[in-house]
């Protein structure tokens, strides 16, 4: 036989048989191939819910079942958000409401650790309540990070399941965001109700409507009765002067900006009783600048009324007492002079011509009469300044030279100075919103103070002035005898002398004349002083009025 005859021999059926079925299994190699990679293309690419899971045991897929479609429909219609886990955190499903709150598609999700949603402060936190999910469910509560910045506050429930031979963790995260938000309402609720309990005003809160949303206990008190959800009309009745204040006046007023600034309102009680308030009216806008009703606030001034009136009241009295003092003052310094003045004339002639006549006797009681009717004329004039004084205070056009009254006050003094060897001094002084009469009035009473509580020593005398915010101190001191401190007060009364007349005349008036004159400018004066160490008095008058 030839070789090529050889070569072109048939193949045996047993070989042919053997091929068919190696090509047939290749071809069903070749298309679970082409399945395979179809489905791993469909995982990468989202089509599927299925992860590549590395497992103790290789490779595994985690996918969801085809038994479990209506489950899964279930969960994605969920409220909560819905996370399965690996034991390392690994998010292998997430629903659209995780989703949501991440504020990131699913698809972007899946295959991410949990973590990444986590502040870095919880992720600790986390992955020991992940470790210690061991057939029993853990519950806490946490903050996600959504994928904008935004923290969420939810609660996470984890238990463990087994899918698909996989260890898993299931997830169950709940929003708080609404809750908190409500639970913060209800916070500022019970604060604001707590407010209007505590606020010493009555507080209403009406809508646009005029209806009582709103009230505090006071407001309650003064109501007398249950006012919630009633109109303001139907609760109460207030008057100013003759024109009602209602609920359409109040949202009128509220809707111009302005609203109502404590103006004074009547209030007619169901049992015939008056109070007198004031009353504010503030309006409440919504975000878009709709009325949405006025916040009314009562401040109670009936007793304050009250009281005003009966001080009125004794001011007028009072006012007619001065008035009475005055006239009588004027009467004692008028109608008294003469006859006063007769009896001096007369006990002086009676002094002149018996002296020396009479016994020893006599003539002191002659001298006595003529002292007494002297200083009764002195008090007549004192008497006279005081009252003077104290009449109502008159506008002071122009400052005046505290220097040129000083100058005219001593050349009045000149006297009584030349007799005493009295040495003054004096600071520059300032213009003085002050009348003349009143600063001489000052100067003369305080120098002649000095003169006359001198020591036996040379007696120095010296006027000061210093500068305040809005008055000026002026000083009159000398090196006299000098006030206990016990007296300091003491000696500003009326008819008020620490030495008898037979050593120091005087009135008891010179002091309280100047304390009259300085009140009636806003200032005040006092001493300081002690025995021996002389006195300084200080009085306060205003730079300007």
């Amino acid at each position: 036989m030839k070789l090529s005859e050889a070569k072109a021999a048939p193949i045996s059926d047993d070989l042919q048989t053997r091929l068919a079925a190696s090509e047939s299994r290749v071809a069903e190699l070749e298309s679970r191939l082409a399945e395979a990679e179809e489905t791993l293309h469909a995982i990468r690419t989202g089509q599927v819910d299925a992860l590549v899971v590395a497992g103790p045991d290789g490779d595994q897929i985690f996918a969801l079942e085809g038994a479990d479609h209506a489950y899964r429909i279930l969960v994605e219609e969920m409220q909560e958000g819905t996370v399965t886990l690996d034991q390392s955190g690994l998010i292998l499903y997430a629903n659209r409401q995780f989703a949501s709150m991440v504020r990131l598609p699913v698809e972007s999700i899946v295959g991410s650790s949990i973590s990444r949603f986590l502040p870095p402060d919880r992720r600790t936190t986390f992955s020991t309540l992940l470790a210690e999910t061991d057939g029993t469910r853990q519950r806490s509560e946490l903050t996600l990070m959504a994928d904008d910045g935004l923290r969420v506050p939810v609660t996470i429930s984890l238990n463990r399941l087994e899918t698909g031979g996989i260890n898993t963790v299931c997830a169950v995260i709940t929003d708080l965001t609404e809750q908190r938000h409500y639970e913060a309402m209800v916070k500022d609720g019970e604060l604001s109700r707590s407010i209007l309990d505590q606020a010493i005003e009555s507080i209403v809160v009406i809508d646009a409507r005029g209806k009582i949303l709103r009230v505090s206990e006071s407001a309650r008190k003064l109501a007398g009765r249950d006012v919630l959800l009633r109109h303001f009309d139907s609760v109460f009745e207030f008057w100013d002067r003759d024109q009602k204040v209602d609920a359409p006046r109040l949202l009128s007023a509220a809707r111009s900006d302005n609203g109502i600034r404590s103006i004074e309102v009547i209030l007619h009680h169901t049992d015939g009783a008056d109070s007198t308030l004031l009353l504010s009216a503030g309006p409440l806008w919504s975000s878009s600048r709709d009325l949405l009703g006025c916040v009314v606030t009562l401040t109670d001034i009936t007793e304050r009324k009250e009281t005003e009136e009966a001080l009125g009241r004794q001011a007028h009295e009072l006012e007619r007492m001065n008035s009475d003092l005055k006239q009588f003052a004027y009467a004692v310094s008028h109608d008294l002079r003469e006859p006063i003045r007769i009896v001096a004339n007369y006990s002086q002639l009676l002094e002149k011509k018996y002296k020396d006549k009479l016994d020893e006797h006599a003539d002191g009681y002659i001298r006595h009469t003529v002292n007494a009717a002297h200083r009764l004329e002195r008090l007549l004039d004192d008497l006279l300044a005081y009252t003077q004084t104290a009449e109502t205070q008159h506008t002071v056009e122009a400052p005046l030279d505290a220097n040129v009254v000083l100058a005219k006050t001593l050349n009045m003094l000149d006297t009584a100075l030349a007799e005493s060897g009295a040495r003054i001094e004096s600071d520059a002084l300032p213009m003085l919103w002050v009348e003349e009469i009143h600063l001489q009035q000052l100067f003369q009473n305080l120098i002649a103070n000095s003169l006359k509580y001198r020591s036996d020593g040379l007696l120095r005398i010296r006027i000061t002035a210093q500068a305040g915010k809005d008055m000026w101190t002026l000083g009159v001191s000398d090196n006299g005898i000098g006030i206990d401190p016990q007296y300091h007060e003491h000696i500003f009364g009326l008819f008020k002398r620490l030495h008898g007349g037979s050593k120091y005349s005087g009135s008891g008036m010179g002091l309280a004349i100047c304390q009259k004159i300085v009140e009636r400018y806003q200032g005040r004066i006092w001493v300081e002083s002690e025995p021996g160490r002389g006195s300084n008095f200080l009085f306060t008058l205003p730079k300007e009025t």
